[in-house]
């Protein structure tokens, strides 16, 4: 951590208890400051602001963009660190893109204690992943998962040319081109648990 560095934090909470409750948890410390509060994404997406944290209510995100949390808060320097607030549990896959994750049992010392593991996390894993779109990362997963060309196309209803089109970008992008070389990427990335590939 930097010296007298003040990480400013957004908060996307759709509860004012939780979010009043963080905030006063997180403001008795002298490195982090949060400086403002969210119900929706929808008020984000209006904001030019900038933040070191977000810490965010995953809840709060549309289930079908619950796998794209990064390019959600894109930004060239890639210097924002994204924490999820769960106040039950949620999809491995799911929690797996966030760099940390606070639960609302969580103590004062705890959640400070996972915020500077999340910005740890963070810094360590800004990759190339950015640079692939939506698509190409589910494209990627399945690939990781031991999924066939036909497989994949099914599953995302679209032509095996397109599948191996797209595997072809993610190949390029990355640098990769061997199906074991993906699902180690994938996994260093926590794109997928080891725990899935067949």
């Amino acid at each position: 951590m930097a010296e007298n560095k003040i990480y400013k934090i957004l908060l996307i909470e759709p509860s004012e208890i939780v979010a009043s409750g963080m905030s006063a948890i997180i403001n008795r410390s002298s490195e982090f400051k949060l400086t403002t509060i969210l119900p929706n994404l929808g008020y984000h997406t209006n904001s030019n602001n900038s933040f070191d944290i977000v810490i965010i209510n995953p809840a709060v995100i549309d289930y079908n963009e619950r796998y794209d949390i990064r390019s959600i808060f894109y930004s060239e320097d890639n210097k924002t660190t994204i924490v999820a607030l769960t106040y039950t549990s949620h999809d491995e896959n799911v929690l797996r893109q966030y760099d940390g994750c606070i639960g609302i049992y969580d103590s004062a010392d705890r959640i400070f204690q996972k915020l500077h593991n999340a910005i740890k996390e963070s810094k360590e894993n800004k990759s190339e992943l950015y640079e692939l779109s939506t698509r190409e990362r589910d494209i990627l997963v399945a690939v990781a998962k031991g999924k066939t060309n036909k497989e994949i196309a099914d599953e995302f209803n679209i032509s095996i040319y397109t599948v191996i089109s797209h595997r072809r970008n993610i190949s390029r992008k990355l640098g990769i081109s061997s199906i074991s070389g993906l699902t180690v990427y994938a996994i260093m990335n926590k794109l997928i648990d080891i725990s899935s590939i067949q």
